[in-house]
Order: structure tokens, then C-alpha cells, then sequence
């Protein structure tokens, strides 16, 4: 889904590109981007700064080097301007940063290939947190190609369990595996305050 989501964003922002990106393509690829937001009165007086990762799985290498598991985290997807409200926001699991090689021409911002889910619901009565899903499109999920900026800040979902937790979970595997989440607006102050205001 990388292409055609890249095919897109080249036909609105590039739209004098005559190269069609390919399989051919090489790109430069980052592990994570660092958001830095503005002070927030509620908080704190000093800005803060987040980490949004991109990292695919690290199998063991020969010898002493361990592996990692893949780290595609989720993130509040904003229009580029720092929110104060969950208003307009997005939820979105950023799967690759990057940017483009030069024969599609000069563009200097780095890019986000990442994968929506669906729009905040109501909040759940009992628990006061936001519904969300996997937004697909033609049984495929539904990506985009954003820039980097657009990323307000990393969250933290939570898989709706129902009836009984399956044991197939794991954190390494849930977001893959859970279809329905609650966005926790309590893993952090500010994030708490985001969703107080809304």
C-alpha cells in the first residue's frame, strides 16, 4: 500500500513530477522522528519534546548483537499546526519515515507513510475514552503519505478486550492482531488535558 498512498501525495503536492515511484525506488529511511511542542500552561512551563519510532524488527545477529521487535508507534496525526483539544485530531500508526530521493525533484520535508484509523468515536460512557479502529479501504488498510510535521504527538491505544482477554496478545503483536481500541487519554498529563478540554 506504500505506493499507490506515495503515488497520491506526489499527484497533490508535486503535480509537475512525471517520475511514477516504483519497486526500483530507494529511499532514505529513519528509525524516529523528535516532536518538539510549545510550553503548555496546563503542564508545564518548558516545552517537551516526544518520540515517535518507525523501526522494523531486528532479527539476532552472529554473536553477541540481540534483536528487537518491530516499534511502529501511534500517533496523534493533527493538520501541522500543535493542538490544545483531541479536536480534528487522528489516530494513525506510523509505519516509515522517510524522504524522497532527488529524481522526483527538490522537496526538503520528510515524509510519514502511515496507516489511519477511523476518526475519534463518542466517549465510552463507562470509561470516558474514545473508540477507535482500523480504517480500511477496499479490504485493504487505509495509508497515507503525510508530512512529518502533521504528527502532533505519540499515543497510546488500548485493546478492547470484551468478554475475555485472548492470550494470543502480546504487546509485540496486539496492534496487529486487536481490531478495536480505546485511545488512553490517561497514560499522560498532557494528553489528560487534551481530551478535558474537547
Amino acid at each position: 500500500m506504500f505506493l499507490p498512498a506515495l503515488k497520491l501525495f506526489l499527484r497533490n503536492h508535486m503535480p509537475h513530477t512525471i517520475i511514477t515511484p516504483g519497486l526500483q525506488d530507494r529511499f532514505d529511511i529513519f528509525r524516529q522522528v523528535v516532536i518538539t511542542a510549545p510550553p503548555n500552561p496546563l503542564v508545564s512551563e518548558s516545552p517537551r519534546q516526544w518520540r515517535v519510532r518507525a523501526m522494523p524488527e531486528v532479527l539476532p545477529g552472529h554473536g553477541r548483537k540481540p534483536g528487537s521487535p518491530a516499534k511502529f508507534d501511534m500517533a496523534l496525526i493533527s493538520n501541522g499546526i500543535q493542538p490544545r483539544t483531541l479536536e480534528g485530531m487522528r489516530v494513525g500508526q506510523v509505519r516509515v519515515i522517510f524522504t524522497l530521493p532527488r529524481q522526483f525533484g527538490t522537496y526538503s520535508r520528510a515524509l510519514a507513510y502511515i496507516e489511519w484509523f477511523t476518526p475519534l468515536r463518542e466517549p465510552d460512557r463507562s470509561s470516558g475514552l474514545h473508540h477507535v479502529s482500523r480504517s480500511t479501504r477496499r479490504l485493504h488498510r487505509n495509508a497515507a503519505v503525510i508530512h512529518v510535521d502533521e504528527i502532533a504527538r505519540p499515543c497510546h491505544l488500548i485493546p478492547k478486550m470484551g468478554q475475555a482477554v485472548d492470550h494470543g496478545w502480546t504487546s509485540a503483536n496486539v496492534y496487529e492482531l486487536a481490531s478495536d481500541f480505546y485511545l488512553n487519554t490517561f497514560i499522560d498529563l498532557d494528553t489528560f488535558c487534551m481530551s478535558a478540554i474537547d
